[in-house]
């Protein structure tokens, strides 16, 4: 009978947990790559910026889209930034690209909607100044 307490409380927890959740069955929606970013060349010590929102690199049918980068090779050669954008209601849609040593980066962009999820691989030449 000691149990009695504790079993209630992890019914209670899982019933918070769930009424949390917002997505029941299959996801819905799409989460297109409409405008992929170019492969690009940076310069050492110089800043690429690029506006995600115009044109839109990913379009979504479910509204706003989160970003965020995984450096997959060449990550010490670059700095990566998501940075409020002025031209998009101060959201984190301007992406900035600084080059750090002479070589080559691959990253890849992901672009995620309410349960929708898509990605961009991206190579980043980066030259002398």
């Amino acid at each position: 009978m000691k149990r009695t307490p504790l079993i209630l409380l992890l019914l209670l927890a899982t019933a918070v947990l769930l009424s949390n959740c917002t997505q029941s069955g299959p996801c819905e929606g799409s989460l297109i790559l409409e405008n992929p970013i170019p492969d690009t060349t940076v310069a050492v010590g110089d800043t690429l910026f690029i506006d995600l929102t115009n044109p839109p690199v990913f379009v979504s049918s479910e509204g706003r889209i989160s970003y965020h980068f995984n450096g997959i090779q060449g990550a010490t050669n670059i700095r990566l930034n998501l940075v409020d954008n002025p031209n998009d209601d101060d959201k984190n849609t301007l992406f900035l690209i600084y080059g750090l040593n002479q070589g080559e980066s691959i990253l890849e962009l992901k672009a995620s909607s309410s349960c929708l999820e898509n990605s961009q691989l991206l190579k980043i030449t980066i030259t002398e100044s």
